[in-house]
């Protein structure tokens, strides 16, 4: 797809009616709760349904945590939303470096998740990344010149579906469905 040709429009979405992934699924609502969330920078998890990785909230989080993605897709046979899922990490990580740290602490402290799933009988990958902002994530028309504002705009034109939730500790998870059947 030609990120050039994705719509700005704020209230752009799927065309279709089908109920969400989120509103369809029994298992899906504990996404956000899952105990990855809590880790500490540097620290990760795998499992088979799942991979996670803490990363800093500075501007090198971003490559690693897209290079983590595409590791933990190549390992799984995911080739064919990689490049799809790289381009979500590097979005979602880049807003949580710029907005998600409060106060006048060490960025390189203060994590950023990233998480992926496998989604089983649905196919396709789960994408989230959390961290400890409550603040919601917001969807911007950006200006065709602008520098800045388009990140959530392609996070939906690369995804199936996506959104975010507030966690019950204090933070948000922003997650993205890549692949798997429509």
């Amino acid at each position: 797809m030609n990120a050039e040709l994705v719509s700005s429009e704020l209230d752009s979405g799927p065309s279709w009616s089908r109920p969400s992934l989120a509103e369809a699924s029994d298992d899906l609502p504990s996404w956000w709760n899952h105990p990855p969330c809590r880790l500490a920078v540097g620290q990760a998890s795998r499992s088979q349904e799942g991979a996670a990785r803490a990363f800093g909230s500075v501007p090198g989080s971003v490559r690693r945590a897209r290079d983590f993605a595409a590791s933990v897709l190549e390992e799984w046979g995911a080739e064919g939303v990689q490049e799809d899922v790289r381009l979500i990490v590097s979005e979602l990580v880049g807003n949580s470096c710029r907005h998600a740290v409060a106060g006048e602490g060490d960025p390189a402290g203060v994590p950023v998740v990233v998480e992926l799933r496998r989604l089983g009988e649905r196919g396709g990958i789960l994408c989230m990344v959390a961290d400890e902002s409550a603040k919601a994530p917001v969807k911007m028309d950006a200006h065709h010149f602008a520098e800045s504002g388009r990140g959530l705009g392609l996070v939906a034109a690369f995804s199936r579906e996506w959104g975010w939730n507030p966690l019950g500790r204090g933070g948000k998870v922003v997650w993205a469905v890549c692949g798997g059947e429509d």
